[in-house]
């Protein structure tokens, strides 16, 4: 049997191989009786042998009169290029006339003519101005059509100078190796070098040094619309609040397990939260601590400040010296390291769980009132100094409720948004008094969140929260997001009735509650399911989000980028995000290069930048997010930036009004960037080489 099936794929094949000399062999006599028929012109030539050379021109006319250019690969070709192969023994050969004909001169011969042909082509194609034509042609088509088009065709002389100074400065900083060292070279790396546009938080200390990193500090940046609310402000700020007078009687920690030992230090979640200072004090450090939190019988939580005085000092990492042992090894729950996320037993979920650890860790330290007050007018002076204009924050509003700082009382959700109100119109005369208002003119925005986990019911029961707060503070709330981790339950079209009931009830109230979810921040894509038809991005666009989180995936779905389009549907991308949970490994990476050439209208955003940058207290949120991106993909340019941030105000929740004002007072603040660019670089750039 095996020999009959050996037998037949060898008949099989030198059937097409015969079929393929056949056709060959037709060729040659049609174009040999074509020359024959031709009369001579001019002077006569030297004879070609058998007529090859003008078979193989008559070839390539006929093949560009009737057809595309044939690739390398062709059969026809590949079966003229081959003609003096042998065919299977034993068979006719249709080629032997042109093999004979072709034999009648030396192998040297051949060789030598073959090479004065390359040497003449090659020497007349150094001098091809069509092939130059048509690619600068081609080069000038491409950046017509570029998504920052637009803005590049408005840029002004001085916005035009700051890019060339931008891409120069960068392009050296690649190769500096006193930050990245990144050399065309086949030479082994020093051990030093760094890839520029690598991993953010290895690159964190060279990113501080860089230049381009201090013109991103200084660029206007217009809105920010994708910020969590609890991450704005670093732990080391916070941490002093919670040792204060005010409440460092009422500031309790929990463990999940006791602390008894390393294993149990390193792996252990941890929760802060207000308590009324006569509640009893558990004991952390006692083999037999009980952690349950849900047993009404069990206190698991013990007083801060006594936990401070009995933690082991040698428990404690390395940190800000401003902070004591405890403080430190809590810090290190609550930030995600170079350990955490670039480990090589690091997986997304586990990302994903170090991550939700993080945010419950924070919400205690901002949860209470005397802090939730201050940390208003904190995050808009942090904002203001990453040259940010404007915010919609996303509190997660499930917990209905916040403690005083004495824990004596509970602060529901309209006297939460009351305080957001009070502290954006205290910061708003702040600005005023100093004649600064354009800074920060239009304070700031709540978008109601809750977690995609919860079920049917207690959805319910958000929706009617959201459109409550909306009707009792119209200017403040202006969207609802589902949030959480989407590869787990549930994706979106678990809900879609009572979504769609939400926006009919909004019609019907006659205000506006645009969705803005969470949507395509993961590689699976499929709606925390086994089936890709579960995906968020598809119940995304059927329910008219106006904006959608993240949108890594989107790629996947070529009729929904089309769509997107469409219905104007703006993503949030959040670079140093995505690539902290693993969806990428580096800004190189991440598909914002091809999302933005696909046409789709992106913004930049920071999403938990408390939790994503290091330790830093430096106000960068964005700023470092808008240096990825310029170092990540070498086509990123000045009028990039400023296309991304004209973006955030369009797509932003502004009314038309507030945008046409904020525009204005972006393009002012935009061309004092450039100019500034010029006159602390200008001469700087001047010494430095051209490259390559």
């Amino acid at each position: 049997m095996h020999d009959q099936i050996h037998a037949y794929r060898a008949n099989h094949e030198w059937f097409l191989e015969s079929q393929m000399s056949q056709t060959t062999h037709d060729l040659v006599v049609m174009f040999k009786e074509k020359l024959k028929r031709r009369k001579p012109r001019g002077k006569a030539s030297e004879p070609d042998v058998n007529g090859v050379n003008s078979l193989q021109k008559d070839v390539s006319m006929r093949s560009e009169e009737s057809e595309p250019r044939r690739s390398f690969t062709d059969p026809v070709r590949t079966s003229i290029d081959s003609m003096s192969h042998s065919n299977r023994p034993g068979s006719r050969d249709p080629n032997s006339n042109f093999q004979a004909d072709r034999a009648t001169r030396s192998s040297s011969e051949w060789r030598r003519d073959a090479l004065t042909t390359l040497a003449r082509n090659m020497d007349m194609n150094m001098q091809a101005p069509q092939y130059r034509r048509q690619r600068q042609a081609l080069l000038r088509t491409e950046q017509s059509e570029a998504w920052y088009a637009k803005a590049k065709s408005a840029a002004s002389q001085s916005e035009l100078e700051a890019g060339k100074i931008i891409v120069k400065v960068r392009e050296h900083e690649r190769r500096d190796p006193n930050l990245f060292g990144n050399l065309p070279s086949e030479a082994v790396p020093d051990v030093q070098s760094r890839d520029m546009g690598g991993r953010f938080l290895v690159n964190l200390d060279r990113i501080n040094m860089s230049a381009i990193c201090a013109i991103a500090q200084r660029m206007p940046k217009g809105a920010h619309q994708h910020l969590h609310f609890n991450s704005e402000i670093p732990p080391d700020v916070l941490f002093p609040h919670a040792r204060s007078p005010d409440v460092q009687d009422t500031m309790f920690i929990r463990s999940t397990v006791p602390l008894t030992g390393p294993e149990n230090f390193r792996d252990c979640e941890i929760v802060f939260n207000v308590f009324p200072k006569y509640m009893i004090s558990a004991d952390c450090f006692s083999p037999s601590y009980n952690p349950n939190a849900k047993d009404p019988n069990n206190c698991p939580w013990m007083l801060w400040r006594v936990f401070r005085e009995a933690f082991p000092e040698r428990m404690a990492p390395a940190g800000p010296d401003n902070l004591d042992a405890a403080e430190r090894w809590a810090r290190s729950k609550m930030v995600i390291s170079v350990e955490h996320t670039y480990g090589d037993r690091t997986t997304h979920n586990s990302s994903w769980a170090c991550f939700n650890q993080s945010t419950r860790a924070f919400k205690g330290l901002v949860g209470y009132e005397g802090v939730y007050r201050w940390y208003i007018g904190h995050a808009i002076d942090s904002m203001i100094k990453d040259k940010v204009m404007y915010a919609e924050l996303r509190p997660m509003l499930l917990d209905k409720a916040i403690p005083s700082n004495d824990g004596l009382r509970k602060l529901d959700l309209k006297e939460q948004m009351s305080i957001i109100c009070e502290e954006i119109v205290k910061k708003r005369k702040e600005l005023e008094a100093r004649n600064e208002l354009d800074k920060f003119p239009f304070g700031i925005k709540i978008i109601y969140c809750t977690p995609r986990s919860i079920p049917l019911a207690k959805m319910k029961t958000e929706l009617e929260d959201c459109i409550q707060l909306k009707l009792q503070f119209p200017d403040l709330i202006c969207g609802f997001d589902l949030v959480g981790a989407e590869d787990r339950p549930n994706c979106i079209k678990f809900y879609a009735d009572l979504l769609l009931a939400f926006q009919q009830t909004c019609k019907e109230l006659d205000i506006s509650i645009p969705f803005m979810f969470h949507a395509g921040e993961t590689l699976i894509d499929t709606g925390g399911s086994s089936d890709p038809e579960n995906s968020n991005l598809y119940d995304s666009l059927l329910l008219n989000a106006k904006r959608i989180g993240h949108g890594y995936a989107l790629l996947k779905h070529p009729h929904l980028v089309e769509k997107y389009k469409q219905q104007n549907i703006c993503l949030e991308l959040c670079p140093i995000s995505n690539e902290l949970l693993h969806l990428c490994g580096n800004a190189r990476e991440h598909p914002y290069p091809q999302l933005l050439a696909a046409g789709l209208h992106c913004t930049l955003n920071a999403d938990n930048p408390s939790l994503f940058r290091g330790a830093s207290t430096v106000s960068s949120s964005l700023s470092y997010e808008f240096y990825q991106v310029m170092v990540g993909d070498p086509r990123m340019n000045i009028h990039g930036w400023k296309q991304l941030a004209e973006w955030s105000l369009e797509h932003s929740c502004l009314s038309s009004e507030e945008i046409y004002h904020a525009k204005a007072i972006y393009a002012r603040e935009w061309e004092a960037f450039c100019q500034w660019v010029v006159d602390e670089y200008g001469g700087y750039v001047s010494t430095l080489d051209d490259l390559p």
